[in-house]
């Protein structure tokens, strides 16, 4: 539509709307009003639409819809932001936990490789003391041997520990 077009306007228009509105139309309206909106296009649309609107209505009450009370609307309303305000606030803390747990690891693969020869020392030295005492079980199994459980032993229970660390640490998003 362009500026200069105009929509089809009647000095009567509002008039007949509150007739219909009022429900009035067309039983309490004067002649003059009908043989109106019998000759306006704009008039006559008017109450076809003002009409369809009023059945529409009629089916399905407002009254019918519950009202919750204001305060509730208000409390809720409040409720909502305070939450959305909240989650908000937890994504740059969560970020941040995140990429802590990621130096965290690091760190620890870093300190066991740096303590790995150490960790070994002691495992072997353990190993060799412990089986002087039991001397068919060290025929079993070799230091080195023991040394690659205690490891897979380390790993698996980081493995196991780890993922419940970060679902605790992230978890009350």
């Amino acid at each position: 539509m362009s500026a200069d077009t105009r929509l089809p306007e009647c000095a009567h228009e509002r008039d007949v709307l509150d007739l219909v509105l009022t429900e009035r139309w067309p039983e309490h309206c004067d002649a003059e009003t009908l043989a109106h909106v019998g000759e306006c296009d704009v008039c006559a649309d008017v109450v076809a639409v003002a009409m369809a609107m009023r059945e529409d209505q009629a089916l399905q009450p407002v009254e019918s819809a519950p009202i919750p009370d204001a305060t509730l609307v208000w409390w809720r309303a409040q409720l909502r932001a305070h939450e959305e305000a909240g989650r908000k606030a937890a994504r740059p803390i969560a970020m941040v936990q995140g990429v802590g747990i990621g130096i965290a690891g690091v760190a620890a693969l870093s300190v066991g490789r740096t303590f790995w020869p150490w960790i070994r020392e002691y495992a072997t030295s353990w190993w060799t003391t412990t089986s002087n005492a039991t001397a068919h079980a060290a025929a079993a199994v070799t230091p080195d041997a023991a040394v690659s459980w205690m490891a897979v032993a380390l790993i698996a229970s980081v493995v196991l520990i780890g993922p419940v660390a970060i679902y605790f640490a992230l978890g009350r998003e």
